[in-house]
């Protein structure tokens, strides 16, 4: 490509170029689906304009959002997993491309290990397409080992999020996700699944789950409480799948189609959206986490919130109607 020193300063960028140059560098990364983008770059007279790249990062760090990256790698392992039957866990994140939005896509390479399959570790490539800003909505759409690219798992437009449109009808989860279920909902052992201790040692996906909710939530978490993760501390789950799913109980963990009800403490003072919350490290906490895997692309997808905030609308009525009332006695007194 062009360099700078070949370039007069005074000359300006003409449109055919910067197209050229945009649709070379982006061809590029269509051909690499997103993954191995290191020798891939952009002129230096282009840095500046509203020129669009992926961000790449080496997997030793220097990016504020280590959580969540790693939670996405342990996102793709499960999808992995639960389609091929596998245990692989995350050994060591190897790098991965970005894309600078404000819901973006990540590509992920990564070193698994399942000692059941080999004892040698694997190569990885995962992609996550996140879906909304400020909480947890994403997509995985890739989650393959490197050496076994296939075309299903094919990335169309690496550099913009992409949503599949499937039989959604088909699911028995779909739109908002529900409140919190009440006792007597919580009985009915065909909807409702209670883990134990052991599978939830076993099932270290749920705490994945609960730290990608508080962060989607919360990114600055970390630069307030860098150990807020070996503070959470998890009280019980339920496992909820569908009213007419005639799987075992201990094979409702597998299903394709949950919600996931998370108590849990340890986090002192949580954000959501629109939300306010009591603080206190101490006070059980609830999280809700819904994963579908749509049967004819293989995607996986997860929607999560924070349970038991006041909206923050209600609390400035409510602060107004409390501020009237004790005017009126006020004046009663007088």
């Amino acid at each position: 490509m062009t360099t700078e020193e070949n370039v007069p300063e005074e000359e300006c960028v003409s449109a055919e170029e910067y197209a050229r140059v945009r649709d070379d560098y982006w061809r590029v990364v269509r051909e690499s689906e997103g993954f191995d983008l290191e020798d891939v770059s952009i002129p230096p007279y282009l840095c500046g304009t509203p020129f669009i790249v992926m961000r790449t990062y080496d997997g030793n760090g220097g990016y504020g959002d280590v959580d969540l990256v790693k939670g996405y790698c342990a996102v793709g392992l499960q999808r992995y997993n639960m389609m091929q039957g596998t245990n692989y866990k995350l050994s060591s994140l190897i790098k991965f491309n970005v894309t600078v939005n404000c819901v973006s896509s990540y590509y992920l390479t990564l070193f698994a290990q399942d000692p059941d399959v080999s004892p040698s570790v694997k190569t990885f490539q995962v992609r996550i397409d996140e879906k909304s800003f400020g909480r947890l909505d994403l997509t995985c759409s890739v989650a393959r080992l490197k050496e076994t690219k296939s075309e299903g798992d094919s990335a169309k437009e690496p550099f913009m999020p992409h949503y599949h449109g499937g039989p959604e009808a088909s699911f028995p989860f779909v739109g908002d996700l529900p409140p919190w279920p009440s006792v007597a909902d919580l009985s009915d052992g065909k909807r409702f699944y209670m883990v134990n201790g052991s599978e939830l040692e076993a099932n270290d996906w749920i705490s994945t789950y609960l730290v990608l909710v508080i962060f989607s939530h919360d990114s600055l978490i970390v630069t307030r409480d860098r150990d807020y993760r070996s503070k959470l501390k998890i009280i019980n789950v339920v496992i909820e799948t569908s009213a007419d799913d005639s799987l075992p109980s201990k094979d409702r963990l597998k299903a394709k189609s949950a919600h996931v009800y998370i108590t849990f403490k340890g986090l002192a003072k949580p954000h959501a959206p629109r939300q306010i919350f009591e603080v206190g490290d101490h006070l059980e906490r609830r999280a809700i986490v819904r994963r579908v895997i749509c049967e004819s692309t293989g995607e996986m997808s997860l929607l999560g919130k924070l349970c038991g905030g006041q909206k923050k609308g209600s609390v400035t009525r409510q602060s107004g109607e409390e501020a009237q009332s004790s005017k009126k006695a006020r004046t009663r007194r007088s």
